[in-house]
């Protein structure tokens, strides 16, 4: 009988580690990559595939500007920018889930040769390529959010998650129990402290870079936020809010000025680890030596 109830309680043991290892996962965050055909871009890029390889992560989230640029419109160079971001990123044979950002906008500008009648026009030709613009998908008990977070006023993008949305978020989150660690993935910052370190020249901001996101981030209030990740601004932050909520801006690929400085620290990417419910990170700097 004792011999019976150790077998047991051995045999329980191990179906829990395994289960426990088998929730275990990583994935990369990268945003800002900016990709078009260009000997420099191709090279650099070529270090982060490198990268990527060697660390074999479920899955890639990118944070939006996947490519430079078709605010200016030009159809034909846009799809030969999508077509090469996607054949790029098709090299680290995993998922990539990719989130829209400003320079993914199509024929924003006034200067553009197609107007707002086109059907490429702002996220039309992004739709064409990856589909809706925010979507929600699960893995290994986490929830992730990618949002879309622009809109544009006059020839110009801002920050905004339109109404439409909001339900949606609001209707995602219903069929999510509130222990279950959540992701939003947002390519302008919900939170940062970049503007209060480096103001723009006409003064500081009347507003939050996307200007509802106290409402957006309202929608969580119930949930276990656990990060946001965000882009844009090709700055690198971690900002750990009330010990819940990590808002954390993931530098870039592209780095700044765009494949020409590192003015905010080097170019790189996230590298995340999540064991038992929890997550650990580290910044990956594909330009530094093995």
């Amino acid at each position: 009988m004792i011999k019976h109830f150790l077998l047991v309680l051995v045999f329980s043991l191990c179906i829990k580690t395994v289960s426990a290892q088998n929730d275990n996962f990583s994935f990369v965050f990268m945003t800002d990559m900016h990709l078009r055909p260009d000997p420099v871009v191709e090279k650099a890029f070529n270090k982060v595939v490198q990268r990527i390889e060697k660390i074999k992560p479920d899955f890639v989230l990118s944070g939006g500007d996947q490519i430079f640029d078709i605010m200016r419109g030009n159809r034909a160079k846009g799809d030969s920018l999508f077509t090469y971001y996607i054949a790029q990123t098709r090299r680290f044979k995993v998922p990539v889930y990719n989130c829209v950002g400003n320079h993914d906008l199509f024929g924003i500008y006034e200067e553009s040769p197609e107007d707002s009648s086109h059907p490429d026009y702002k996220l039309g030709m992004f739709k064409r390529y990856f589909g809706n613009p925010y979507y929600s998908f699960n893995h290994k008990g986490w929830h992730f959010m990618v949002l879309n977070v622009l809109d544009v006023d006059n020839y110009k993008y801002i920050g905004r998650v339109d109404e439409t949305q909001l339900k949606w978020i609001k209707s995602d989150l219903s069929s999510v129990k509130p222990e279950t660690p959540v992701v939003v993935v947002a390519h302008i910052p919900l939170v940062t402290t970049y503007h209060d370190l480096y103001p723009p020249q006409n003064g500081y901001l009347s507003q939050p870079p996307v200007a509802n996101r106290n409402e957006v981030l309202a929608l969580f209030k119930d949930y276990n936020l656990k990060f946001v990740l965000q882009g844009h601004i090709h700055w690198f932050e971690d900002l750990n809010i009330a010990g819940k909520t990590h808002y954390i801006t993931g530098g870039s690929i592209a780095g700044r000025p765009s494949w020409r400085g590192n003015t905010h620290g080097s170019r790189g990417f996230l590298r995340f680890n999540v064991s038992a419910g929890n997550a650990t990170y580290e910044f990956v700097s594909y330009e530094d030596k093995d």
